[in-house]
């Protein structure tokens, strides 16, 4: 409100430390019974307001008021930086995901290997005989990428299940590398004892069509794990369980079609192939499990 100096003067008579306000007073402020007054000149009379800036030191706390909701005192939280939590690699996975699908599609645009083909390869003992005269195969070292590309796809599916699933953090950062060098030196030792077999048994051409129809069966495998462990890991956890289901199928599809081939066409003792075979191909594994459920 606008009042005169006159009446303002009698207001400020008694207060402590008030002088009379006059006509000549430009601005400034002062306290008028205990309250801030904000004195501004316009013309004769001046403008009396009342503001927080003007408040007294003792008065610039805001007060505290019992909250009528959750029945606390009002006071300031997290006044400090709350920092921003990150949950993932950044693209850490995908990127690795990323390279073994090119390395995929590379290496079967150059070998002539259509998935259409290879699905049939799998299902029938003829078209595995088609697909390696047409892809120019003579020992299953030509298709040396596809096992080493299905096993590091199981790596970082085995580091997925690590984090997600189980909450550990293997050797942080190096744990995706870590996995997969040990799933690729795991696939090294076995094609070497499986080799191994083969020379012992005198079954050489059975033990190099299992690993090709094996070969067959991993990059199927590579096709449909690449995805489900990008959407395992970024999207929704469950779908690990869904792959590693899928792992397991292949698994045990490859391994029977594999021995059903050696059987026929071992010209050795295909008895203790067989049962060679068996013990390299399920040993492991039976290893594995048992860590996972001490782990």
């Amino acid at each position: 409100m606008v009042v005169s100096s006159d009446t303002l003067n009698s207001v400020a008579i008694g207060a402590e430390g008030v002088e009379p306000v006059t006509d000549a007073l430009l601005c400034g402020s002062a306290y008028v019974s205990g309250k801030p007054v904000a004195l501004v000149e316009e013309g004769e009379y001046v403008l009396f307001c009342e503001d927080s800036v003007f408040k007294s030191p003792d008065q610039s706390a805001l007060p505290e008021r019992v909250s009528l909701f959750k029945n606390h005192l009002l006071k300031a939280e997290h006044c400090g930086e709350v920092k921003r939590v990150e949950d993932g690699d950044g693209g850490y996975l995908f990127g690795v995901m990323l390279i073994l699908t090119v390395l995929l599609l590379v290496f079967c645009q150059v070998r002539k290997i259509e998935l259409k083909k290879c699905v049939m390869s799998v299902l029938s003992m003829r078209h595995t005989n088609i697909m390696v005269r047409e892809a120019g195969l003579k020992n299953d070292l030509s298709l040396w990428p596809l096992p080493f590309i299905y096993y590091s796809v199981q790596g970082a599916l085995g580091y997925v299940a690590a984090t997600k699933l189980f909450g550990e953090e293997i050797y942080g950062m190096l744990g995706l590398p870590v996995l997969v060098g040990s799933f690729l030196a795991f696939s090294f030792l076995k094609y070497l004892l499986i080799k191994l077999l083969g020379l012992a048994c005198n079954g050489e051409e059975a033990v190099s069509m299992y690993l090709i129809s094996g070969s067959f069966f991993q990059q199927i495998g590579s096709v449909l794990l690449i995805p489900l462990t990008i959407v395992g890991y970024y999207v929704e956890k469950n779908v690990i369980w869904v792959a590693g289901a899928v792992a397991a199928l292949f698994f045990v599809l490859r391994l029977g079609r594999g021995l059903a081939m050696v059987l026929s066409r071992s010209a050795g003792s295909k008895l203790y192939l067989f049962y060679y075979l068996c013990i390299v191909e399920i040993i492991p594994i039976l290893v594995i499990a048992k860590v996972l459920i001490d782990f």
